[in-house]
């Protein structure tokens, strides 16, 4: 992926004449850089140009200036034949349900690309609210570490207009994981397949004699979660099945979905139905709904958490007490390594590139 200069004119010159002197294998860190006076003289510039300059590499992190020592070199930028790559990731949250997908994308991220000869720098995004100082954080790495371009690992959906317009702005192409983001130019993207992940899922149930599949969801603000949701209803008439909208279970806001297991099972509760399956769309919500039957035990809520299920990233190990049939295992590294393989290979891509990525269904007796 190619880089934006943020120069123009003499100070770009000035900036370049700089950079090089850092970059030259002669000098080491600490090694003291030519005058304002110097510089400017043979460059043919004033020294206003020459002292922009050298603030943009001390705002970058590659200079120190104090008055009566000079301008030394404070560290070395990484080797030319190294590609870099900013990989923005969401905030670390105190639930797991929030970090265990993340950490994993991101840590499959980052090996990728040491396995093709490139490194990541990461940054860390709030998933919650738009903050200023996540943009000027990710200004001044990305222009530090003079990288090539982005590895998005979705943040958050309110922060996708103004992330995407950002990125745009300072020049940075990108590749997005996962996201729901729509497709613009300049911006690649690699997602799971949620649609056929969870029309399979729902077909498993139907063949498992389930007639009656209720859909319990967090609010469908993604992509993702109405992807999800449309794959649901596709397989239910694919089996003339109708679509009873009261089966329909979601949260009126969004929520962690442990809380939305817990929301979710009392609309159950409060509608009075009487499913004979459930289709969840994050396993982190089925402790939420045993809660709420220990809260308010009923016949209706001892028959609900003894329903088959079908699900996503079911582990049986951290989960017990549901029956769970089959679970959707999205594969978390599959689309980091794709996503690095997207970036790296990006030079030869002239439109906007979508890849998806099927997932595995696993059964549980």
């Amino acid at each position: 992926m190619g880089k934006t200069a943020k120069h123009t004119n003499k100070e770009d010159l000035a900036y370049k004449h700089l950079w090089e002197m850092i970059c030259d294998e002669n000098r080491k860190v600490g090694d003291l850089l030519p005058t304002e006076l110097e510089i400017a003289k043979g460059l043919g510039v004033n020294r206003l140009t020459v002292s922009k300059a050298l603030a943009w590499l001390k705002n970058e992190g590659y200079i120190s200036r104090r008055a009566g020592y000079g301008t030394t070199i404070e560290r070395k930028p990484p080797s030319s034949s190294t590609r870099l790559i900013l990989v923005i990731s969401p905030w670390p949250e105190w639930e797991r349900s929030a970090n265990w997908y993340y950490s994993r994308l991101l840590y499959a991220v980052h090996a990728e690309a040491l396995l093709n000869g490139a490194t990541t720098v990461n940054v860390a995004f709030h998933a919650t609210e738009t903050q200023d100082e996540d943009f000027n954080r990710i200004s001044n790495l990305y222009n530090a570490v003079k990288c090539e371009g982005v590895i998005v690992i979705d943040p958050y959906v309110a922060t996708h207009d103004r992330l995407n317009r950002f990125l745009e702005t300072i020049g940075c192409p990108s590749v997005w994981v996962d996201s729901s983001l729509q497709v613009q130019d300049n911006v690649h993207h690699v997602d799971l397949d949620n649609f056929q992940a969870a029309f399979d899922v729902t077909e498993k149930l139907i063949k498992y004699g389930a007639k009656r599949i209720a859909f319990m969801g967090t609010m469908l603000s993604t992509t993702a979660r109405q992807l999800r949701f449309d794959g649901y209803k596709a397989a239910l008439a694919a089996n003339g099945i109708e679509f009873d909208e009261r089966l329909k279970v979601t949260t009126a806001e969004d929520s962690y979905v442990e809380e939305a297991g817990n929301e979710c099972a009392g609309v159950y509760a409060a509608r009075k139905l009487d499913a004979d399956a459930l289709f969840v769309a994050d396993s982190h919500m089925i402790p939420g709904i045993i809660s709420f039957r220990d809260e308010f035990p009923t016949k209706r809520m001892d028959r609900l958490v003894q329903l088959p299920i079908a699900t996503f990233d079911f582990d049986e190990k951290l989960l017990d007490g549901a029956s769970v049939r089959f679970s959707v295992i999205q594969p978390v590294e599959e689309l980091g390594r794709q996503a690095v393989q997207l970036f790296l290979s990006n030079q030869e891509l002239k439109e906007p590139t979508k890849r998806k990525v099927a997932a595995t269904i696993r059964e549980f007796n």
